[in-house]
């Protein structure tokens, strides 16, 4: 970190392109989910710099396609407030007037100096209100919402799976939305990125943003949350021509980064490839499946299964489910689809380090995380071994089952 201040800029050796990130750490709520996801479309269209979105895409044009985008990310307990810049670094291009200077002030522009007038209010409402439409007539995005609103009945502030109640959004006022503003530069902040001149980079960034929160300590140990106990089964009908099944597995080990790579190796076993298990039973034995899916939400404690279905199969996708699952608990486990699976989650990660976006996010997760900085995600796959896979299976329990017809 940079004179004890949450700045911390990799050097660029790999890559044309340099990237950078501002991240606020803010307790997830619906108020928050709902106004960060609020001000970042709003900060997509305009600033007080550029106060139209035409004059803001000009300008981006104007640093060779910069790329800006503000976004919501969910960590378990915790929202992170994201804005990311992709652009050239500056050394591939011959023009005196393209220099990090030029880049970081115009980052900060569009990170500190949002707009909070009427009118781009309502426009970024607007937009939020047709995204959320389009959203939910998509049966598959209408259950997994209607799963997590199950799932978090007793806990609300953490159910939102899209963009925060959409109420919210839309009844929000200016005045609202300056009080949310005035409140982040307090949070626990972290500035990232990847440059050639990563010493250059990090005294713009300590020039640029003043943040008080670039002083508080960033990282959370206790942003996980634990599953509730449910053992809920919930149906809906709308008249679908595919039905909808999700069944959320409550996970009670420590949920430590073991557990996140062998959480990961589960989901490939299961799902990741056509010889995956439930691809193999339930898709093409059966016939039951359009799609099947397995998602690992660490921070939640909750392995998710989902697969869109013929309405008339149903149960029986359900039963070959939770039959697979019980296999993989009692030790009936098959080493070679395994060794695949394990092998599969290597390939993604190298692939990852190819990408900018990648290490970005990676440094992002070492600041919320510490002991991820050093972990070594491809070993650890490596390690995953039939006992380990049986021993995590065992520490899942059903503990939701939502159909939506």
């Amino acid at each position: 970190m940079n004179n004890a201040l949450n700045i911390a800029i990799e050097k660029n050796e790999k890559f044309t392109t340099a990237n950078l990130g501002c991240f606020l750490r803010l307790p997830l709520t619906r108020h928050n989910m709902a106004f960060a996801s609020l001000l970042c479309r709003m900060q997509m269209d305009a600033s007080n710099a550029y106060p139209s979105v035409g004059q803001q895409l000009l300008r981006l044009e104007e640093l060779y396609s910069m790329r800006f985008e503000a976004t919501v990310q969910l960590y378990g307990k915790d929202l992170i407030l994201s804005y990311l810049a992709d652009f050239v670094e500056p050394q591939q291009i011959l023009d005196p007037d393209y220099t990090y200077e030029t880049v970081m002030e115009t980052f900060a522009q569009l990170v500190t100096g949002p707009l909070l007038s009427k009118e781009v209010l309502e426009l970024a409402q607007r937009q939020l209100a047709d995204d959320y439409q389009t959203l939910m007539a998509e049966p598959s995005n209408y259950a997994l919402a209607a799963f997590f609103d199950n799932w978090y009945a007793s806990q609300p502030d953490y159910a939102s799976s899209f963009m925060g109640p959409i109420d919210l959004i839309e009844d929000a006022t200016v005045q609202e939305m300056n009080r949310f503003v005035a409140s982040l530069p307090a949070m626990p902040v972290v500035f990232l990125g990847n440059a050639y001149d990563k010493g250059q980079v990090e005294r713009l960034a300590k020039k640029y943003f003043n943040y008080k929160g670039l002083t508080r300590e960033f990282a959370d140990n206790a942003l996980k949350i634990k599953a509730p106990k449910l053992d809920l089964e919930k149906a809906e009908v709308q008249g679908n021509q595919q039905a909808q099944l999700f069944l959320g597995y409550a996970y009670s080990g420590a949920g430590n980064l073991p557990d996140q790579i062998t959480g990961l190796v589960l989901r490939h076993y299961l799902t990741g490839e056509q010889s995956s298990r439930l691809f193999t039973k339930v898709r093409e034995e059966n016939g039951a499946a359009y799609a099947v899916e397995s998602s690992w939400f660490v921070d939640n404690s909750l392995f998710l299964i989902n697969a869109g279905l013929d309405p008339e199969k149903v149960d029986r996708a359900k039963q070959i489910i939770v039959e697979e699952m019980k296999k993989v608990a009692a030790g009936r486990i098959d080493p070679g689809l395994l060794k695949q699976s394990k092998q599969a989650l290597v390939n993604q990660t190298l692939l990852g380090q190819d990408q900018e976006s990648w290490l970005l996010s990676k440094q992002l997760r070492g600041e919320l995380k510490p002991e991820y900085a050093d972990f070594d995600q491809i070993k650890a796959a490596k390690a995953v071994t039939v006992n380990k896979l049986r021993e995590f299976a065992q520490k899942l329990i059903l503990n939701e089952s939502y159909v939506l017809r």
